[in-house]
């Protein structure tokens, strides 16, 4: 194992920095670099215009576009054409204001995948602030749950259908 791996695993030894280091006189920033990197989810970061900024694999599985695709690019990139304008007008709010509706709250909203197929997702943000307070962007960390939301569409429509069925032969 090479000392970056050592550096990033979970028990990086004392003389290596210990305590909430990586390595000795290296900042935590490398923990937080091996978050982001390593995460199964999309981590996905934006400056506050709105321009892709931090990308990890994650994101690469779930949008289908590398990091070299996306970074530099416009959140555009993922959002459902439709959908843009009402984003847009929000993330200028949020960046303008500094407040956001969703810091807290688990957001479901459709996404485009880089072949153009809908993707379902929930995803949490967090607004990302400068050394001096200023918001320097917005980070979302996004899961797919295309699969789940088909399944329960199909269920409140099985179930609606047995409720109209059972009303009809329901003596009044």
């Amino acid at each position: 194992m090479d000392e970056n791996n050592a550096a990033v695993g979970n028990g990086a030894p004392p003389e290596q920095g210990g305590h909430g280091t990586g390595r000795v006189g290296e900042p935590e920033g490398w923990l937080a670099q091996a978050i982001v990197r390593d995460s199964s989810e999309a981590i996905v970061v934006a400056d506050p215009e709105g321009i892709i900024q931090v990308w990890n694999g994650g994101a690469e599985r779930m949008f289908g576009h590398t990091a070299d695709e996306a970074v530099g690019r416009s959140l555009d990139l993922i959002i459902p054409e439709k959908l843009r304008e009402r984003h847009g007008k929000g993330y200028r709010h949020t960046m303008a204001t500094g407040l956001t509706r969703y810091g807290d709250t688990l957001l479901g909203v459709p996404a485009t995948h880089r072949d153009g197929h809908r993707l379902s997702i929930e995803f949490s943000v967090a607004l990302l602030r400068d050394a001096t307070g200023r918001i320097a962007g917005i980070s979302a960390i996004m899961r797919e749950v295309t699969e789940r939301r088909t399944t329960e569409k199909e269920l409140r429509t099985r179930l609606a259908h047995l409720e109209r069925q059972l009303s009809q032969t329901s003596p009044a």
